[in-house]
């Protein structure tokens, strides 16, 4: 089976709910973020177009009064962050009309329960779904998967504009965090593993933290391009383990054998259970510790590399008589 055998359900829910805004302008703000992020705006923008809605995008401070407004999906929704929450509220201030795009929704009880007939939420994981009706029964609350779905995977990486674009970016930001498309295709397993508050063992060996590597956009045209760099880079793993959700969102639809672990606050397993279970190629695990190969990050094997060849010239050197170029 092929990613093609899951887009379609993935997608249908909220693709037949966007088509009532066919041929409409309204208001889109992004879930602003890190690469993960950038993929759900991606992902969004193109569903947007296949069904002709017309998206401004906005940020904070924005007026959406009398406004229909999309906020875009994520898990900003929870306690840990304020962005969505704080739109959500300018939008029950003033907005015509507003939706959460599939989210993972934790805490804030009061705005849930203060939501009235002219917000949709849409959840991306039962938990969340069965939190916001509990709080408020009346609210539109439906069960979606997360907007990334909506990206054509392979397209969008053989895109010649937008790898133009991108990959000098690419290689000049793999480069900063001393590592390489070739480095990370050598490895018989990358670890893509988080070094945030949402980790859950900040001491867990890590290759890369891909998400943070090319830094965060919330406007279209650079969320592509971001998006273009996460694909590319998590397309060149021979194998992937990873406490990033959209490291494995991106390894579903590249198709990479991936082993997704759970976050902080079971965010991963929420979606897992979800949305990525019917994939073949990918697997969770509730075990932080895995049984890999001893293989440590770029930098350091560099670091060991360097010291063993000048353990290597100081033992020529001083034990076998050789004069050794410096």
């Amino acid at each position: 089976m092929t990613i093609d055998t899951f887009t379609p359900a993935l997608r249908a829910g909220v693709e037949e709910f966007l088509c009532n805004f066919a041929g409409q302008k309204i208001l889109f703000y992004p879930n602003p973020g890190n690469a993960g992020d950038c993929l759900i705006v991606s992902g969004t923008m193109s569903a947007f177009e296949r069904v002709n809605i017309e998206a401004a995008v906005i940020g904070q401070g924005a007026d959406v009064s009398g406004r229909t407004v999309f906020i875009g999906g994520g898990g900003n929704f929870i306690d840990l962050y304020t962005d969505v929450r704080q739109m959500i509220e300018a939008c029950h201030a003033g907005a015509e009309r507003f939706v959460l795009l599939p989210h993972t929704i934790r805490g804030n009880e009061k705005l849930i329960a203060s939501l009235d007939q002219r917000a949709t939420l849409w959840c991306r994981d039962t938990p969340s779904l069965q939190h916001a009706r509990s709080l408020n029964p009346a609210l539109d609350c439906r069960s979606g998967h997360d907007m990334a779905f909506h990206c054509d995977a392979f397209q969008f990486l053989n895109d010649p504009i937008i790898i133009r674009k991108a990959s000098w970016k690419l290689d000049a930001d793999l480069a900063r965090h001393g590592t390489s498309l070739l480095e990370l295709s050598k490895l018989d397993c990358v670890r893509f593993m988080r070094r945030d508050r949402e980790a859950l063992d900040l001491n867990c060996q890590s290759d890369l933290d891909v998400s943070t590597a090319f830094g965060e956009a919330s406007d279209g045209a650079t969320a592509r391009v971001i998006s273009w760099c996460l694909l590319k880079t998590v397309s060149s793993a021979r194998r992937i383990v990873t406490d990033r959700l959209h490291v494995a969102i991106a390894a579903a639809l590249l198709e990479r054998p991936c082993k997704l672990l759970d976050n902080a606050y079971n965010k991963n397993r929420s979606v897992y259970e979800h949305s990525l279970s019917g994939f073949p190629n990918l697997s969770f695990s509730r075990v932080l510790a895995l049984p890999l190969p001893d293989q440590p990050p770029p930098r350091q094997r560099s670091l060991l590399g360097s010291l063993r060849r000048n353990a290597r010239k100081f033992v020529r050197k001083h034990f076998s008589g050789e004069e050794v170029a410096q």
